[in-house]
């Protein structure tokens, strides 16, 4: 990252995630969100809605497959104070009303 590089706005757009695990007890579902940030700038942090899905097994999935689910989002943000270089961080979460909500998953 160059020094004298000034911040600007990232725009990012969010359109699915995949194969993810049932995260509540009840159900064989998860209640989907995902919080995208810039490493080390916590006040850059934008969060989706929240996607309820329901674990499915996919066509032509063999018995030992593992149900999943996939669901599709709408969102499109902006990343204050991005600088180019900055890593940005993605993690998708179950929301739970009685915890901050579980991770169901994490990429730079």
């Amino acid at each position: 990252k160059p020094q004298d590089a000034k911040p600007t706005g990232l725009k990012i757009q969010i359109a699915s995630a995949h194969g993810l695990r049932s995260a509540d007890l009840i159900g064989n579902r998860s209640d989907v969100y995902v919080e995208v940030e810039i490493e080390g700038k916590s006040d850059s942090k934008v969060t989706t809605a929240v996607v309820t899905g329901t674990a499915s097994k996919k066509e032509g999935a063999v018995e030992k497959d593992k149900a999943s689910i996939d669901v599709e989002f709408k969102f499109v943000g902006e990343l204050k104070g991005y600088i180019a270089g900055d890593k940005i961080l993605f993690t998708v979460k179950d929301k739970d009303f009685m915890t901050s909500g579980d991770c169901l998953g994490k990429a730079t």
